[in-house]
This record gives C-alpha cells, structure tokens and sequence, in this order.
C-alpha cells in the first residue's frame, strides 16, 4: 500500500511537469490554456512526492526571488490605492507566483529546455498557419478583410503574433549556434530566418519592426564572435546589415506601415486625429502630470485609470483617446509605483541581465534575446496588462537555468533526472 501511495505521487510529479509543458505550448494559440494547465501543474506539485523539498529550494530561486519582490511591490501600492481595493489589477500579478510553480516541477535543466521547446513547437506551428495563409493554402481572419494589419494574423493579434515570432527566431537562433549536427543546425537557422522574415514582410506590426533593429544588431555581434569580433568581420557584416535593411524599407508593406506611422502623427498634430501614433501621444503627454502629482510612490495600483479619466472628464470628443494605460511600460509604473517602484523595477531588470550573463550558450543568448525584446517593445506598450505579453515573459523566465554551484540544487538535479 505504502509503495502504492508512492508511486502514485511520483506520477503526480511528472503530470505536473507535462502540465507545465502544456501551459507554454498554451501561450502562442490559446488564451485560457495556460491558466487552466498552470492551475493543474500548482494541484499535482503540492500532492506529489517531495513536496516540502522541492518548495525550500524553488523559493530561493532567483527568477522566482525577483517575482516575488516585484508581488510584493504591487500589493503594497495596492494597499495605499484610493477607493475600493484593486482586485482586478491585483489579479493581473498571480502570475508572478507562476515561476515558483514551475520551479517545484521543472527541477532540471532538461525539463527547463522542454519547457522552452513547448513553446518553440506551438510558434513554429502558428508561423507555418500563417505563411499557409500567404500562399493562400489556408484562409485568413475575417477581419483581415477590414483592417489589412491584420493580414496573416493566425490566433492573436499582429503585435502578439509579431514578438511570439520574434522569440520563436531568436530560440531557433540561439540552439543552432551550439547545435552539432549539421541538418539540425540548418533547419533551426531556417526557422529563425522564417519568423524573422515573416515579421518584416508579412506582418504590419510597428512594435515588431522597433524591436527588430536592435536585436539583429546583438545576434550580428554574436556571429562576428562578440568582443573579439576583427574589424573585418565587423565590416563586412555591416554591410550585409545595411543591405537587409534597405531591402526591408523597400517592402510595400513595411513603407506602408512606416508611411502610416509618420501620417498618424502629422494627423494628431495638425487636427488632433486619435490615429494610433496620435494616442500614444496623447497617452504619453498626459500620465506626465499625474506622475508629478505623485511621484515617490505613485498613485497606487490600478490607478493610472482613474487618475487619467478625472483629468480627462470634461473634454469634448476625447472618446477615441481614453485608453486603460499609457501604452509605455516606465510610464504606467512611474504614475502607480513612484519612482522608488519604478527604481525597484530596474533593478531587478539588472539582478536579471546579470543572471543571464552568467549563463551558457543556448541558454544565454536566448535569454540575452528576451530580455531586449521585451524592454524594447515597452517603449511603445504596455506588456504588463496584456495576457499573452506577460505570460510569454514570466513563463519563459520561469524557464531559465540553475546555478549548478548550489549544491542542494545540484542533489534536485541528480534526483529530479
């Protein structure tokens, strides 16, 4: 019966494991996936085997540390935010308690790997259903018929689809740059090119196209072989990065979006048009004041909102403009955290960067990629308030290597094997 009972539990633990596979291969199709999997991963985790053992290691985790600090900060703005207590805002931060989940099942590196695979899988599957749409294999959304932004648009919208593709490119990128095998090494430089290609060309996404530049600059410096790049090398690869450059700008589609881009701002200047430019704009310009009103510690959580309707209240034809944040990450931190929140943020971003240095290749370059492609793209966004942003960072994070110089991490790890 005892030996029952046990194996019973061990199975619970790799049902919990595959769970967790399933929430990431959940993020790129399916928005009530990943909470309904994770919800399963968190039951089978507490009644598996070494339950108590696996949470006094997880919780001295880095990535899981940094999400817990930063649970901390939100529910403490919360709880100076005025009015009723902001439960749905605070909701949006249960997934900060994700990465301790993972941490209690993917107790290894193998595990981690599979993790990011899962996802890897799904985004290469959307990527393949959306160049299926560009060579008319498949039909597109219906309303890619209304809005030609959304032409190839699989599950989500085209900036959601544009970044998922970017990191599916650089994960590809990332393992054929340590990968042995010849034909593996070039079906995973294939992918990477695909979903980059299907970014600039296909999709009409302006967030994509921003975080674009930047990350072929650091995978160009990784080829030439980093600090010990030849001026040669760095030359010549300067050159081929002008040329797939203007190729890029001579795209119809991609002049289009940049033409548009530059009309949607001349339009807010001169008429006062909600375009899209415009909005964030207008967004921008008008969280300044409240980040004034408040500035150590901001307004609260979930208050940003309220501070931006009361400003705005008595405005005539401002419908087009009310948005529920400022679409910039700094901004809607700065205005409900303060600066001493927003300095917390920062630094854990380094804490994190710092992390990822001490990593090895494919685990680092991969991880040196999400962190640029998420602190670009919120610039222009808001990826906290955004379901299929966030979990595509926490979970991915929550998926990052080990220090193997602990050693009770190192006993995990024979175990867990």
């Amino acid at each position: 019966m005892q030996q029952s009972n046990a194996n019973a539990r061990h199975l619970l633990l790799i049902a919990g494991r595959w769970a967790v596979l399933l929430c990431l291969f959940c993020i790129p199709i399916n928005k009530p996936g990943p909470s309904i999997f994770i919800f399963m991963a968190l039951l089978f985790s507490a009644m598996a085997e070494r339950a108590e053992e696996r949470f006094r290691v997880a919780i001295r985790q880095p990535v899981v540390i940094g999400a817990l600090v930063w649970l901390t900060v939100l529910a403490l703005s919360a709880c100076y935010a005025p009015g009723p207590f902001p439960w749905s805002s605070l909701n949006t931060g249960i997934i900060l308690l994700y990465p301790l989940v993972v941490a209690t099942l993917l107790e290894n590196s193998a595990w981690r790997t599979r993790g990011m695979m899962a996802f890897g899988v799904a985004a290469s599957f959307v990527l393949l259903i959306s160049w299926c749409q560009f060579f008319g294999l498949l039909p597109e959304p219906d309303v890619a018929t209304k809005f030609p932004a959304y032409n190839y648009t699989v599950f989500k919208d085209y900036t959601q689809q544009g970044m998922d593709f970017l990191v599916l490119a650089a994960m590809a990128a990332s393992f054929a740059m340590t990968a042995t095998i010849r034909r593996r090494k070039m079906a995973l430089w294939s992918v990477a090119i695909i979903a980059l290609v299907n970014v600039v060309f296909l999709l009409q996404s302006r967030t994509s196209y921003l975080i674009v530049a930047p990350l072929l600059l650091f995978w160009v410096w990784r080829l030439i072989g980093g600090r010990a790049a030849g001026w040669g090398r760095i030359g010549i690869c300067a050159l081929a990065l002008m040329a797939c450059g203007a190729a890029a700008l001579m795209a119809p589609r991609v002049q289009e979006r940049l033409f548009q881009a530059q009309q949607d701002v001349r339009e807010y200047a001169d008429k006062r048009e909600a375009t899209s430019m415009g909005i964030r704009l207008e967004l921008w310009q008008r969280t300044l004041p409240i980040i004034a009103s408040a500035p150590l510690f901001g307004h609260g959580l979930g208050q940003w909102d309220h501070e931006f309707e009361a400003a705005t209240k008595d405005f005539p034809n401002y419908d087009e403009f009310r948005m529920h944040h400022p679409h910039q990450e700094s901004l809607l931190i700065l205005s409900e955290q303060g600066v001493v929140g927003y300095a917390i943020f920062v630094t854990l971003l380094i804490l994190l960067a710092r992390h990822i240095r001490r990593l090895s290749p494919p685990q680092h370059d991969f991880y040196a990629s999400l962190l640029l492609i998420f602190v670009t793209a919120s610039l222009a966004n808001c990826l906290w308030p955004d379901f299929s942003h966030r979990h595509v960072f926490v979970m991915l994070l929550a998926c990052i290597p080990l220090a193997a110089r602990n050693p009770e991490y190192t006993r995990l790890q024979v175990r867990a094997a």
